[in-house]
């Protein structure tokens, strides 16, 4: 694994407005500044990382190790990032981004927190939460995606961290989707937290050992607790995170298949089935449909 060599920015020490008078407590709030990469220096940094983390050998069959996040995703997360940060007169972005993988298991880590300076965290992945609308047989594989209202899917595609807020979940970072798969993603509060665990919604890490998996949410991208604040630092005020699925996309075998729709509730509830047609039909790898995706008999049972 390679070495982490870049230095944490020092915070900025704002102090709040008052009086003057003396008679308000001063309280001094520690904002950091988001370490950046231009774009220039991103193109010279890829060719290091890559010949490290996706050396010639790999494209000769000998695969990767099994943690190591998927190249040709990790080129579609790439690919958003410069369409995002690198044109229309943008020249920078954020030096750590976030990748999912949902085509793992979800008892398998498969949220990459990587640095774009050096590739730090290309094979330690954590563990993520996808919608139980995307896994309606509960077996642990996303197998649909989505963009509709009420779907409880989770969304492929690029997003950017939006603000803080605290909600039901406690501490939760809001997230606006750049494509048009994921374009409903802040309508549909779909947005990252984590759980108490004496207060086990849906998904907990602690289930894998019982169960074999940790559950799933309602779409939204949920961590363990330990790892919550590490991944909003991450994301807060213009974070990237790219959502994908490495290998091949479940397609639909036929383009009149229905839409999968679930009631609100806990995660848990019984899918019901609407008789709509699908939005479009299914679209391919590099451009993730808004309606569900429908598996083959093939992919379901991977």
């Amino acid at each position: 694994m390679a070495q982490n060599l870049a230095v944490p920015e020092p915070p900025v020490i704002i102090f709040q407005s008052g009086t003057g008078d003396g008679t308000a407590p001063v309280q001094a709030v520690a904002v950091y500044r988001r370490a950046e990469v231009d774009c220039a220096s991103l193109e010279r940094n890829l060719v290091v990382i890559n010949a490290h983390f996706y050396p010639a050998e790999f494209a000769v069959g000998n695969a990767p190790p099994r943690r190591r996040l998927d190249r040709a995703l990790f080129e579609k997360a790439l690919a958003g990032y410069r369409n995002h940060f690198c044109s229309s007169g943008r020249s920078a972005g954020p030096a750590i981004i976030v990748i999912v993988d949902f085509a793992k298991h979800s008892s398998q880590p498969r949220l990459y927190r990587v640095d774009l300076r050096d590739g730090f965290g290309l094979e330690s992945p954590i563990l993520v939460a996808h919608g139980i609308g995307s896994d309606p047989d509960d077996d642990g594989f996303a197998n649909f995606f989505s963009n509709i209202q009420e779907s409880l899917t989770s969304s492929l595609g690029a997003a950017l961290g939006a603000e803080r807020y605290v909600g039901i979940n406690g501490v939760s970072l809001r997230l606006d989707g750049l494509e048009p798969s994921n374009s409903q993603m802040r309508a549909r509060d779909i947005v990252v937290h984590s759980y108490a665990p004496e207060r086990r919604r849906y998904f907990n890490a602690n289930l894998i050992a019982a169960r074999g998996r940790p559950g799933s949410s309602e779409g939204c991208f949920v961590v363990e607790p330990s790892k919550r604040d590490w991944i909003l630092d991450t994301l807060e005020n213009g974070g990237y995170l790219y959502s994908g699925y490495s290998g091949k996309l479940p397609q639909s075998a036929n383009s009149s298949a229905t839409n999968i729709v679930f009631s609100p509730g806990t995660g848990v509830s019984v899918p019901t089935l609407s008789p709509k047609p699908l939005e479009r039909p299914a679209g391919t790898p590099d451009i993730p449909p808004t309606a569900p995706i429908l598996p083959t008999p093939a992919a379901s049972a991977q």
